[in-house]
């Protein structure tokens, strides 16, 4: 897989939030993305995924052009800012409840992940009663547990304990070995260095180091 952004630029109410970057990607490599509150990060994150329209340049995956309300060419798993779940459901019956979307996974596979996250215990907890660090473990399945090829992570471990860090980041060196490209947002910067190939920085909606 690789992902080309040529000249991407966005803008809000006036304010320039992308301005026009340009980013080549490759297949199997883990990207770090860094910059301070409001650099563009989070809006790099959603243009890739194609949840937001670019005013101009473009961004393509695998040569297929990403757009709004368009299905990507790869499956991707996302966590841009708060993952929203049904509180009334437990942890398995949300996660059960968006893989019958694609219906590619078994339920072993979802208990597998449940368990590793050390969330398999809470059962029948429901998602309400959840704190936040158990509300981010979630998210986290959900973005990796259907064999996601691309996956966009905006601060995965924000609320996680220290050995729920260690879990997570096992996991995504598991993920790099399998080839899946991986685009990491976090302001922990051992966490970056640890875990990334390359470290990208962006400030006020321009690439500034790589």
């Amino acid at each position: 897989m690789y992902i080309e952004i040529h000249n991407a630029k966005k803008t809000i109410k006036n304010k320039v939030i992308l301005n026009n970057i340009n980013l080549n990607l490759e297949k199997g490599n883990v990207y770090g993305l860094i910059g301070h509150n409001g650099s563009g990060k989070t809006m790099l994150l959603r243009a890739i995924s194609g949840l937001i329209t670019l005013d101009s340049g473009y961004i393509k995956i695998d040569n297929t052009l990403v757009e709004l309300n368009k299905p990507l060419p790869v499956k991707v798993g996302i966590i841009i800012e708060n993952v929203k779940f049904y509180d009334d459901l437990t942890g398995f019956e949300n996660l059960k409840f968006l893989s019958s979307i694609n219906n590619e996974i078994s339920d072993d596979v979802i208990n597998t992940y449940l368990k590793k996250f050390d969330l398999l215990k809470e059962n029948n907890k429901k998602v309400k009663e959840y704190s936040l660090g158990m509300m981010q473990k979630l998210a986290i399945i959900q973005a990796i547990m259907e064999d996601q090829s691309l996956i966009l992570l905006d601060e995965p471990t924000n609320g996680l304990d220290r050995n729920s860090v260690e879990i997570f980041n096992e996991q995504i060196k598991e993920l790099k070995v399998k080839g899946k490209t991986i685009i990491l947002v976090s302001h922990n910067d051992s966490e970056i260095k640890e875990l990334c190939d390359e470290i990208i920085e962006i400030s006020n909606g321009v690439i500034t180091k790589r």
